[in-house]
């Protein structure tokens, strides 16, 4: 199972608007001035310091990122919970004033990027997790101010409910108590609104901050967003669709490729129709693109031949489960690191359909076979099942709820209303040409 914050980005192509960070070397003034607080890094002194993709230059690309990156100079809170400006003051200052001492682990706790403890005074234990190309600069600028709040006194509680319920130390109780989670939030917040660098990765540090948000709090974060949908068309792009305006359509931006939308929490990723390419994560308002492997599933679906791609149907991205189905069959991943467990479809599948709406923190989902057989699939006690669940009146090649709608995209490239197993057409102008259908929210403070 792979976890929404593990992304490939390259660092030296994000930056369009820092040059500090479009070279792959630093100079020996910067590499000083970070040797000056941490000591482990006095031997490279003396000299520039060029990335070679080593432990150290992971450490050291996170802790440039929170020197050299720049923000607007106002920075106004939300009207929601998303961005307080608690935090908004020099990162680099906050972070050397509780940490001096990054120490790397080959022993860490399952799923742990780094910590710190009771006995560990300034030092950040730092685990081979995230000492590795699946994590970004940004991602690791923002575990190292996590980790440095929990030097004032912050400690995680067990998640009673959500998608990490029952999981030991994943949870803060409410983001209003600037807690760890609080600063990953924030963090995530402030480098997609204002952050003077590369909208593709400010557009990936907004959904960032929106999966935190709603999963790592016991008590619900409020956040300004309106449910709607998203659509593909056949000519390559993106709109935003109202079904409470059917009529009316937003243009949006350019598709690199035609193919489909898989969701995953509020992150798009794109499996292109051509087998040939690569999926890779996508952006919908024409912010460009970001060097990345988007997950172990795409990693495992790039490295197949075009032939063996074809077979993939669609993937399940849970909080806790996962699933690849495919054309006969469905990849079970129940728990995390655990072997996949495969079971064989009764006919050919043809879509995964969330007619309830798609969500992490779901157990379940459904698979639709081109016989129009639907079956329900999820985990139950850590294993797989699947059982026969209420036809639709079509088969159809997507279905999303948004709010009180349910839509499903026909194979005839038509939009339709779905209650109770019946469908009925919704008149849109984009309807015969629709490629693909996914959920989309408008946040108001990254919107407005």
């Amino acid at each position: 199972m792979d976890f929404v914050s593990r992304v490939v980005i390259s660092l030296f192509l994000l930056i369009s608007t820092n040059q500090a960070f479009a070279e792959q070397c630093i100079s020996k003034e910067e590499i000083g001035q970070i040797a000056n607080h941490f000591t482990q890094f006095k031997n490279l002194t003396g000299k520039e310091y060029c990335y070679d993709g080593s432990n150290t230059a992971y450490l050291i690309e996170g802790l440039m990122f929170m020197r050299e990156t720049k923000f607007a100079s106002a920075m106004p809170k939300s009207q929601d919970e998303l961005f307080s400006g608690a935090f908004t003051s020099d990162w680099w200052k906050y972070f050397i004033g509780r940490i001096d001492k990054m120490s790397i682990q080959t022993n860490c706790p399952k799923g742990a990027a780094a910590y710190v403890t009771f006995f560990s005074g300034k030092t950040m234990y730092v685990c081979p997790l995230m000492l590795t190309p699946s994590f970004s600069a940004l991602d690791r600028a923002s575990i190292f101010m996590h980790e440095a709040r929990h030097i004032d006194g912050f400690p995680h509680t067990t998640c009673t409910h959500g998608v990490r319920k029952g999981i030991q130390g994943a949870c803060d109780d409410a983001i209003a108590s600037k807690g760890s989670y609080a600063v990953t939030v924030e963090t995530y917040a402030q480098i997609g609104k204002y952050a003077q660098i590369h909208p593709a990765l400010m557009a990936y540090a907004r959904a960032s901050s929106v999966i935190y948000a709603d999963e790592a709090f016991e008590k619900p974060v409020k956040i300004d967003r309106q449910a709607q949908f998203l659509l593909m068309t056949k000519d390559s792009q993106f709109h935003g669709f109202d079904a409470n305006q059917p009529t009316k359509g937003q243009p949006l931006g350019h598709s690199p490729a035609l193919g489909q939308i898989m969701v995953r929490a509020t992150h798009y990723l794109l499996f292109p129709d051509d087998k040939t390419q690569s999926a890779s994560y996508v952006f919908i308002e024409d912010e460009g693109s970001i060097e990345q492997t988007p997950g172990a599933d795409a990693v495992a679906y790039n490295n197949m031949t075009p032939a063996q791609k074809a077979e993939l149907v669609g993937i399940h991205y849970g909080g806790t489960w996962g699933a690849r189905v495919y054309k006969n069959k469905v990849s079970f991943t129940c728990d995390v690191g655990a072997t996949p467990t495969e079971q064989n479809l009764a006919g050919t599948a043809a879509a995964i359909l969330y007619p309830n709406g798609y969500s992490r923190e779901a157990l379940l989902s459904h698979v639709e076979l081109q016989n129009g057989e639907v079956y329900e699939i999820g985990c139950k006690n850590k294993s797989p099942y699947m059982i026969a669940s209420a036809k639709f009146d079509q088969v159809f090649k997507r279905m999303y709820k948004a709010g009180n709608t349910t839509l499903g995209l026909g194979f005839d490239g038509n939009l339709y209303s779905v209650a109770n197993g019946k469908s009925t057409l919704v008149a849109n102008p984009y309807n015969g040409q629709i490629h693909d259908l996914a959920p989309n929210h408008i946040f108001g403070f990254f919107n407005n």
